[in-house]
């Protein structure tokens, strides 16, 4: 009987809520990071329209990093696919919070920029790379 490992892979579409941040490691690799709302609706049990949304931080690395910090903006519509990981934390009052984020290993623009100084091929948003290991 053949056996699976656990699989941790996250896709989500949705826009950017703020401008990435670009930074670099010491030892000179780029570290990009963002967060993404993803929107849904949905009917509640009384018929009404409720909409909810989801706030992941996404993090990206190498060459990737440097594409992002330099393609995407605020509002802009990406799809992300990479490791989902939740933090578990209190606030300043004591409650209890969770964050998701995900360690990107593709990032494509949904939306064509409207720049037209920079060719189409321009845009991808490539480089992924692998994540570093955590330890």
């Amino acid at each position: 009987m053949a056996t699976f490992g656990d699989l941790n892979n996250f896709i989500g579409i949705g826009r950017l809520t703020r401008d990435p941040e670009l930074r670099y490691t010491p030892s000179g690799k780029g570290v990009c990071k963002f967060g993404i709302a993803i929107n849904r609706t949905y009917k509640n049990q009384e018929g009404n329209n409720v909409e909810d949304t989801l706030f992941i931080n996404v993090v990206t690395w190498g060459k990737q990093a440097e594409n992002c910090s330099q393609f995407l903006k605020k509002g802009r519509r990406v799809a992300i696919n990479g490791e989902l990981r939740s933090n578990n934390w209190q606030d300043k009052d004591g409650n209890k919070r969770v964050s998701y984020e995900s360690k990107a290993r593709t990032v494509q623009v949904l939306e064509l920029i409207k720049d037209t100084s920079i060719a189409p091929e321009e845009h991808a948003v490539e480089g992924g790379e692998k994540m570093p290991e955590e330890g």
